[in-house]
């Protein structure tokens, strides 16, 4: 069985609708699942890769670099018999206990880290030694090697080669324009500079030969890739530089080595300018994924998990540098100066940046980079300090502010009309957050914006990733235009499905139960409708007219569920929530009944025996996904009458011996182990439930985490799939790679999983890509109706039990079948009669009385209803299928 997803975005003047291809060789089919997809309006930044190897920031790779020399340094000296002068301070420091130089954070800022440290998981203490190796120390252990003439691997001139590039190329640009920012001297980052440029010089002798030119050009390569930090579009020397090896340690030397941190300013500002350049990027990617979403390219749970999880990714980073901000007058001190540092690069004058004599002293015409340096949005949100009050929602004046107009071309206005479309839009939507965090204890969902206007709201203090995230909440609402609110009706539309759905459920099994079925799984289901049906009440929106009522303010007149209408990212994370808890109500059920499982069984022995005139889609496209080891052991389709028995005895957990006694002493069906169920197939998506459905603060989405997940995913890449602007996913097939992926699946679980991929150059923003396909090509079988599935069945089930029940009464007594619940074990006693297992005669008729009812039901149409009338017409998921076979 093969299944295959594939997507090409093309030019908006070329075929304005392409095809995502499934293919399912099993059962002679093609399935399409149709999405209309152009080109994207930000070029994608790289090739997607499904296993993820490097993964870093480019602060991170800096630090790794340098970090890396320190290692090399004092491990190989220490080898060699170097001892630290008792003298020193330096050399082999161990840390302190307050970490690598940063700022000590005050008041309720140092409450909250202290809660969001406790809250992630921390990693077991390491037994290993820890040292700090002094920038004073570079030298000596440098000059110590060469007494010793010691073979200096090609790996420590690259590295040292990169560092020095990195801070070269930066310095160029902070040594023209700095002196507006600080009145330092930049003496100690030439002094680094220098100490490096030392090392290697002292160490050369002792380097490998190498070929000059190519050094000159990898040179010039990471000059530039460094040089060129600034807010806007990343070179491509950066985004080709392949990943680095290091130097390494000795192998007997177990300790830890890092180089000491700088805490200087122009370090700080170096750290700050590469965190921007990557959040930029990664706010590129985010563009790319809504443009694509207009399109009709990506499912929309999907995008929101990975824009999401991309912001996470950008708080983990900003975690790494927020000490050294501390240091230099925090996150609004050093924005407003790298802003300043821009303009300036840009040719605008000190006194035409800040002006005097006016309202907030902004010039809007430098409002492109405002926002490039997240500096007009934190601007924004720093202005709401004062509206919050202890246990109160502020009341937002509706066009206080005035409005933002979707329809409008934003390209046209002026910085003044672009901020005031910001403010527009982020003003009402700080209520909506802040009314879920204060006014609707227990907020179901709750994504990277609104914890970090959480933590805002507690410590009056603006968070940096919850800047970034009201630049990304901006970015999605200016780039979807006029199809913001589609994202909100998909949602509705979704859930409103469900919630009918479940009721149709509860009226089908009024008067039909088992007793192997818990009351605590109906629980469950009404839990899921009740919350369902309170989203459908607006909650927000019941609490804001209580904090109104309270202040003696007249409700406004306004669109309900503002928050979702303004907000995709929100409808994706709800909507996964709701597809998930729907997805395990029918899992549970179809596992406990067997509906879908054992008509399976039976209609793939009717089409095998050529006893059907039809096909069952909705059945073909749930193997399809699902596997068809899911339904049959072992994964092989049973072609013959005695393997059709002898596959659904193994996927019931039964036997031709234990059938015969029942019928004569009253004995169990089943083995004590039970039926196998349904094995769930969509591992990424499944990853994140504990993240937005137990709302766990024990979730911290580190770069080599998220790569973890990606590498669960049952598709790879197909082979010569190189094109930026196609994707070719296909689902695996090689049984060494699936059983390695459910080993990998099993540790994940057991979080016994501590491997992290090793350290590299790849940006963080070329992570999402491979994250939000491996997430979409889950979002059909997700979304799949399996309650409305079950009830097709057990329809198809009761008609099969009326076409064959006379032959099998004269077979088998009636003693085959009492209870209604146990008309899966119906094609069992068919399958038993057409293998000739009892009497050695194998009689055709129920199968052929079975087949008459199956192609009754194919030919009332039913057999399409899920694909085409659900999925399709209800939940704009249509889907096409094309015979292979024509």
């Amino acid at each position: 069985m093969c299944l295959r997803f594939q997507a090409t975005l093309v030019n908006e003047a070329a075929s304005p609708s392409k095809l995502n291809r499934i293919t399912q060789n099993a059962h002679n089919e093609v399935f399409f699942v149709r999405n209309h997809l152009h080109r994207i309006q930000v070029n994608s930044p790289g090739s997607c890769t499904m296993v993820l190897s490097a993964l870093s920031s480019t602060y991170q790779l800096y630090k790794q670099d340098t970090d890396s020399v320190a290692a090399w340094l004092a491990s190989t000296a220490k080898s060699l018999g170097f001892v630290a002068d008792r003298s020193s301070t330096n050399t082999f420091k161990p840390p302190t206990a307050g970490g690598g130089g940063g700022g000590r954070l005050k008041g309720k800022a140092r409450v909250q880290a202290k809660k969001q440290a406790a809250a992630r998981k921390k990693p077991p203490p390491s037994t290993s030694p820890k040292y700090i190796i002094s920038i004073n120390d570079f030298v000596p252990l440098a000059e110590y090697l060469a007494a010793k003439a010691t073979p200096v691997p090609d790996t420590v001139r690259s590295t040292i080669d990169r560092v020095i590039a990195a801070r070269s190329g930066f310095a160029s640009k902070l040594e023209k324009h700095g002196k507006a920012l600080t009145e330092t001297s930049d003496a100690k980052h030439q002094y680094f500079i220098g100490v490096l440029e030392k090392v290697r010089e002292v160490l050369k002798p002792f380097m490998p030969a190498h070929n000059l030119k190519q050094a000159v050009s990898a040179e010039e390569k990471l000059s530039n890739r460094f040089a060129s930090l600034d807010v806007y579009e990343p070179s491509q020397e950066f985004l080709d530089t392949p990943v680095s090896e290091r130097p390494a340690q000795t192998q007997k030397d177990d300790a830890v080595y890092e180089a000491e941190t700088e805490v200087s300013f122009e370090h700080a500002f170096f750290a700050l300018t590469s965190a921007i350049n990557d959040m930029n990027r990664v706010g590129d990617r985010i563009q790319w994924i809504w443009s694509n979403y207009k399109r009709g390219v990506f499912d929309l749970v999907a995008a929101a998990i990975a824009t999401d999880t991309a912001i996470e990714l950008v708080r983990n980073m900003l975690d790494d540098i927020l000490p050294l901000l501390n240091k230099h007058g925090g996150v609004g001190e050093m924005l407003k100066g790298f802003y300043i540092f821009q303009c300036l690069m840009e040719g605008w004058s000190e006194d035409d940046i800040l002006l005097k004599n006016t309202e907030d002293n902004f010039n809007y015409e430098t409002y492109d980079i405002g926002t490039g340096t997240y500096f007009t949005t934190y601007r924004i949100l720093e202005g709401l300090i004062n509206v919050i009050e202890p246990n109160q929602v502020p009341i937002y004046k509706e066009g206080m502010f005035g409005s933002y107009d979707p329809a409008s071309n934003r390209s046209r206005k002026t910085g003044l009309e672009k901020f005031a479309d910001d403010r527009a839009l982020l003003m009402p939507f700080f209520t909506e957050l802040m009314t879920a965090i204060r006014g609707a204890k227990g907020w179901p969902v709750r994504d990277a914006f609104l914890h970090g206007i959480e933590e805002f709201s507690e410590t009056k203090e603006v968070p940096f990733y919850a800047i970034f995230a009201a630049q990304t909440f901006l970015d999605i609402t200016y780039e979807l235009g006029e199809d913001i609110e589609r994202s909100f009706s998909t949602m509705v539309t979704h859930a409103t499905f469900m919630d009918n759905d479940i009721k149709m459920h509860f009226d089908f099994h009024a008067d039909l139960k088992i007793n192997t079925w818990a009351p605590s799984n109906d629980q469950a289901i009404r839990a899921l409708q009740q919350d369902i049906q309170w989203l459908g009440k607006d909650p927000l929106r019941t609490a804001q007219t209580k904090f109104y009522k309270q202040a003696g303010i007249e409700m406004p007149n306004m669109k309900s569920h503002r928050l979702y209408r303004m907000s995709p990212v929100a409808c994706g994370l709800f909507l996964y929530q709701y597809r998930t808890r729907y997805r395990e109500a029918g899992f549970a059920v179809v596992d406990t009944w067997g509906s879908i499982q054992y008509c399976e069984h039976l209609y793939n022995a009717l089409r095998h025996e050529g006893l059907l005139e039809d096909k069952w889609p909705d059945m073909d496209i749930l193997v399809a996904n699902l596997g068809e080891d899911s339904f049959f052991v072992g994964g092989e389709l049973p072609e013959t009458p005695q393997d059709y028995f002898k596959k659904f005895s193994l996927q019931m957990g039964t036997s031709a011996a234990a059938m015969n006694r029942v019928r004569r002493k009253n004995t169990p069906l089943q083995s004590k182990a039970g039926s196998r169920g349904l094995k769930k197939s969509s591992p990424v998506l499944s990853m994140f439930r504990n993240r937005y459905i137990g709302n766990s603060s024990q979730v911290d989405f580190t770069p080599e985490q998220v790569s973890r997940i990606i590498e669960l995913s049952l598709f790879e890449q197909e082979a010569g799939d190189d094109d930026e602007d196609f994707f070719s996913l296909g689902r695996i097939e090689d049984p060494r790679k699936l059983q390695e992926k459910k080993k990998m699946l099993q540790e994940q679980k057991d979080k016994r999983r501590n491997r992290v991929p090793k350290s590299g150059n790849m940006p963080l923003d070329q992570l999402i890509k491979p994250l939000l396909l491996a997430l979409h090509v889950e979002a059909l079988e997700y979304a799949y109706p399996y309650l409305n599935m079950h009830r097709w069945c057990w329809r198809v089930l009761r008609a099969v039990k009326n076409s064959c029940d006379s032959i099998l009464r004269q077979l088998y007594t009636p003693a085959y079948l009492e209870k209604e619940y146990q008309l899966p074990w119906m094609v069992g006693w068919i399958f038993m009669a057409a293998s000739g297992l009892e009497g050695g005669v194998s009689d055709r008729r129920p199968m052929q009385k079975a087949a008459e009812a199956m192609n009754e039901f194919f030919d009332s149409g039913a057999s399409s209803m899920v694909y085409k009338s659900i999925l399709g017409d209800q939940l704009g998921m249509p889907i096409e299928i094309e015979s292979d076979d024509k």
